[in-house]
């Protein structure tokens, strides 16, 4: 047997196991919706600019199929700087989060609780 048939058995038996259901719940993509609203996530183990690009062609679509290639152009320049402040302040915000998470994680070297 190969090295890709034990990779094959080994996925499959691992399916639906303890295992890989914690692997889901640690995905910082369920940790995102659970943040966010409470959810669970369906991980997408799309990279970040497969699923960039696939949003972005989907409202790219819509858009041009309700208003016409020339407002859709408009629109979506529009859409697009919204989206980028939001995504700056998200960023910041993120930062923040992060920075403050690190020193309450370590701001006491006596324990590791």
């Amino acid at each position: 047997m190969d090295g890709m048939e034990q990779g094959e058995r080994f996925s499959r038996r691992l399916t639906g196991s303890y295992y890989s259901n914690m692997q889901n719940r640690i995905n910082l993509q369920s940790v995102g919706a659970m943040i966010r609203d409470g959810s669970d996530a369906n991980v997408n183990y799309s990279n970040f600019s497969e699923r960039g690009e696939r949003a972005y062609d989907n409202l790219e679509k819509q858009i041009t199929e309700l208003c016409g290639e020339e407002k859709a152009i408009e629109i979506i320049e529009k859409v697009s700087e919204y989206k980028f402040v939001t995504d700056s302040i998200s960023f910041s915000l993120g930062m923040k989060a992060g920075a403050t998470l690190q020193v309450k994680l370590l701001d006491n070297f006596e324990t590791d609780i």
